[in-house]
């Protein structure tokens, strides 16, 4: 009988590694990180605890990859490369828009880090909010930067910058889907995103004499 193809236990190595991330991320989000165990990940998974260390090497393992799935490689600025010819208008509104689309689509995930990160409060090799910058603010920060070089906007401090306008959508979307503040007053997402815009805008394109 011949061999099965490389690529097809490949595959499979992958479905089930993407599994076993979708079930962490259920107990996770469901249980808590701290009251969640291997064991019942590789019970509600339906396979040996065993099994699990063949893919991660433990429970924060598991963690990063969920976050590294959802908050890095490219995923959340991934719009920054099809906005490069834009005007800075059209440019900063497709990356907000897409930024909090992403939110919508991970509230999930993002509900998890906020819940968990006092878990790592004094672990040093606590990933996410280096992850998070690298990945991230650093990217949005280059593309601010390359606009300041053109002239099309003042010369300031472009990671700053960065981490002042997603920090403000992430903050908005905390406090309305997460902290349920849209049941004390349901303003549109787009509405807030325009209105930031705006006033980011303001701030930082150079004045016409």
């Amino acid at each position: 009988m011949p061999a099965k193809p490389q690529t097809s236990r490949s595959d499979k190595a992958e479905r089930r590694r993407k599994e076993l991330l979708e079930v962490s991320l259920r107990l996770f989000s469901e249980n808590g990180y701290d009251a969640t165990s291997i064991r019942d990940i590789a019970r509600e998974a339906g396979i040996t605890e065993g099994l699990i260390y063949h893919y991660f090497q433990g429970k924060k393992d598991l963690l990063k990859a969920i976050v590294q799935g959802s908050v890095c490689d490219g995923v959340v600025f991934e719009q920054i490369d099809q906005v490069e010819s834009l005007p800075i208008e059209e440019a900063v509104l497709k990356i907000g828009a897409h930024l909090l689309e992403n939110l919508r689509n991970r509230k999930e995930i993002f509900t998890l880090m906020l819940a968990e990160a006092r878990l790592f409060e004094k672990d040093k090799d606590y990933f996410i909010p280096k992850l998070i910058y690298e990945n991230n603010m650093l990217r949005f920060g280059a593309f601010l930067k390359k606009r300041m070089e053109r002239g099309e906007i003042r010369e300031m401090e472009p990671v700053l910058l960065a981490r002042q306008f997603s920090g403000s959508l992430v903050a908005f979307f905390l406090f309305q889907e997460i902290l349920l503040g849209k049941t004390v007053t349901d303003v549109p997402p787009e509405h807030f995103l325009k209105c930031l815009i705006d006033v980011f805008l303001r701030g930082i394109k150079k004045c016409e004499n």
